[in-house]
C-alpha cells in the first residue's frame, strides 16, 4: 500500500513537471528533498526557558550554545552527517562555513565578519545518532528584550502567517503556563491543520528542578504540575501532553567528567553541618569560607548541576549510592525527566513522521501554486487540484484532521467521543486498541466491535443540527472502524 509519504514525493514530482520552466521549480525541489529527509522538530520557549541545554541533553553532546552570545540570537540547525560542520544560510539562500572550536567542552560558533541580521539559519553538522531520524531546531527566546530575536523565531516557526511552518512539530518549553506561553501556542496553532495542530506539539514544564526552591521533592511536585496542566482542557487544546523536564540534569548527567565526580567526592568529605549550610543557597554554597573545594571549582559544579543536582548527589552519595562517575551520571538522567520526553518523541512524533513529513509537503506545495497565480493562473489552478486530490485520498490526512479538529476544541465531543478519537488517532494504535478489544483478540471479536462503533458514529453523524466539523470527524471515526472490519475479514 502507497503510503502518505511516497505519494507526497510523487506529488513533488508531478509539481516539478506542471512548474517546469517557471520560477517555482527550484522551490518544488527543496520540497522534494526535505520530504526525503529526518523529522524536523523545532524546540520554542520564552528567554531562559533552558531549551539550548534541553537541546544538548536531546543529543547527548554540548551543541547548542546555552550563553547570552550572538549564535543563540539566531536559528539554529542541528543535522546528523558523517562529518563535523557549521554554515552559515545568509537571507539570499548562499552558504559560508563558519569556523566552530570547544570552549569548557561546549561548542562554540564563530560568525566572523557576518552580522546576525544577514544570517537565515545556522546549520550545525554532526555525527549523532540522535540526529539521524530527527533534525533539532533549536530557536531564539520568544518574548525577548530585543524583539528582532523573537521575530526571527515568529518567522521561522510561520506565526500568523498563511504560509507553512519550517517545522514538522515543535516542542515547547515553559517554566509555568504564562500569559505569553498561551497565546504563542494559541498563535503557533491557529491556522488549519495542513500547518500546525495540537496532534504535533507537546509542552515541557522546563526547569523542573528549581520548583519549590530546589527541594528534594521537586521532580514529585514538577510532575503533579504537569498532570493538572495536561487535564486542562485548555492546555490540551494546544499540545498532546505536557512533560516535566530538567535539561541541565540530563546534559550534565550525559556529560559528566572524571575531574568533576574527583570534585563531588571531595566536597562530601566536608563536615555534616558545614555541607548542610553550604547546600541551603546557591551564594552559601560559593562562599569563600566554606569547605576545601576552591570557590572556583564551586561555582563550575553549581553551574553544571544547579542547587538541586547537588543536593540530589550529595544524598546519593552519602548513601553509598552514587560515588563512581557512571553512577553519578546515571543518577542525573534518571532524575532529570529525560527518558519521559524521549518516549514521547518516540510515540508520538516518529511514528507520524511520515505522515507528518507528507503534510509539510503539501502544505509547502499549497504555498507554491498560491504564489504562482499572478505569474501562470493555469498551472497554479492544476497544482492546487492535485495537492487536493492527494489529500482527500490519504486516510492518514482525515485522521490527523480529525484529532486536530477534537483537540483544539473546534469539534466539541462528550468525554466518552472524544477519548475515543485520541484512541483511533493514536500514533501506532492497533486495531485492537482501535476497536477497543483485549490484545489478541479474534477477528471476530473486531468485527464485531468494528460494526458497532461504524453504527454508532453513522448515527452520531447524522444529526441535523451537527455543523460540518462535526460531521467531517463522525465520517471519518466511521470509516476508520470500517477499515478495521474490513481488515478483519
Amino acid at each position: 500500500m502507497t503510503t502518505a509519504l511516497e505519494r507526497a514525493i510523487a506529488l513533488c514530482d508531478r509539481a516539478a513537471e506542471i512548474l517546469d520552466g517557471t520560477s517555482h521549480s527550484a522551490e518544488v525541489r527543496a520540497v522534494r528533498l526535505r520530504a526525503q529527509g529526518p523529522l524536523r522538530v523545532a524546540l520554542a520557549g520564552r528567554v531562559k526557558a533552558g531549551k539550548s541545554t534541553l537541546l544538548n541533553a536531546l543529543v547527548g553532546e554540548r551543541l547548542a550554545a546555552t550563553d547570552a552570545g550572538e549564535c543563540t540570537h539566531i536559528v539554529t540547525w542541528y543535522v546528523g552527517g558523517a562529518s563535523y560542520d557549521a554554515e552559515a544560510v545568509l537571507l539570499d539562500g548562499s552558504r559560508t562555513a563558519l569556523p566552530f572550536r570547544r570552549v569548557d567542552g561546549a561548542m562554540s560558533i564563530d560568525l566572523g565578519p557576518l552580522d546576525a541580521d544577514q544570517v537565515s539559519r545556522i546549520e550545525v553538522t554532526w555525527p549523532s545518532a540522535s540526529l539521524q531520524q530527527v533534525t533539532l531546531i533549536d530557536t531564539p527566546g520568544l518574548a525577548s528584550l530585543d524583539d528582532r530575536n523573537s521575530l526571527r523565531t515568529r518567522e521561522f516557526l510561520a506565526m500568523g502567517e498563511d504560509r507553512p511552518s519550517d517545522a514538522d512539530a515543535v516542542i515547547y518549553l515553559m517554566r509555568h503556563l504564562h500569559r505569553t506561553d498561551g497565546e504563542f501556542l494559541g498563535a503557533f496553532l491557529d491556522r488549519s491543520v495542513a500547518a500546525s495542530s495540537p496532534v504535533n506539539a507537546v509542552a515541557v514544564l522546563a526547569r523542573a528542578d528549581e520548583i519549590g526552591a530546589c527541594r528534594l521533592d521537586a521532580m514529585t511536585s514538577a510532575s503533579l504540575i504537569a498532570a493538572r496542566y495536561q487535564a486542562d482542557p485548555a492546555v490540551r487544546a494546544l499540545c498532546t501532553h505536557v512533560t516535566p523536564m530538567a535539561g541541565l540534569l540530563a546534559e550534565t548527567g550525559l556529560t559528566l567528567r572524571e575531574d568533576e565526580a574527583a570534585a563531588l567526592r571531595l566536597l562530601v568529605t566536608t563536615s555534616a553541618a558545614e555541607l548542610d549550610r553550604m547546600l541551603l543557597s546557591a551564594d552559601g554554597f560559593c562562599a569563600p569560607s566554606f569547605s576545601d573545594l576552591t570557590v572556583e571549582l564551586r561555582r563550575a559544579l553549581l553551574s553544571r548541576l544547579g542547587l538541586y543536582g547537588l543536593r540530589l548527589l550529595v544524598e546519593e552519595m552519602k548513601a553509598g549510592r552514587a560515588t563512581s562517575a557512571p553512577e553519578m551520571s546515571r543518577t542525573l538522567v534518571a532524575a532529570s525527566g529525560l527518558a519521559g520526553l524521549r518516549t514521547l518523541i518516540e510515540q508520538r512524533f516518529l511514528p507520524r513522521a511520515q505522515t507528518l513529513k507528507a503534510r509539510s509537503a503539501l502544505a509547502a506545495l499549497r504555498d507554491i501554486a498560491r504564489s504562482l497565480v499572478s505569474e501562470d493562473a493555469a498551472k497554479a489552478n492544476m497544482l492546487d487540484a492535485e495537492v487536493e486530490r492527494v489529500e482527500s485520498a490519504i486516510a492518514d490526512f482525515a485522521e490527523l484532521r480529525a484529532a486536530h479538529l477534537v483537540l483544539s476544541g473546534e469539534v466539541v465531543l462528550t468525554m466518552e467521543e472524544t477519548s475515543e478519537v485520541e484512541r483511533v488517532t493514536a500514533p501506532g494504535a492497533t486495531d485492537d486498541v482501535r476497536v477497543d478489544v483485549p490484545v489478541g483478540s479474534s477477528a471476530d471479536q473486531r468485527r464485531v466491535a468494528a460494526l458497532g462503533a461504524v453504527a454508532r458514529w453513522r448515527t452520531r453523524g447524522s444529526d441535523p443540527l451537527n455543523d460540518t466539523a462535526v460531521t467531517e470527524v463522525c465520517d471519518t471515526m466511521a470509516r476508520a472502524f470500517e477499515a478495521v472490519y474490513m481488515r478483519s475479514l
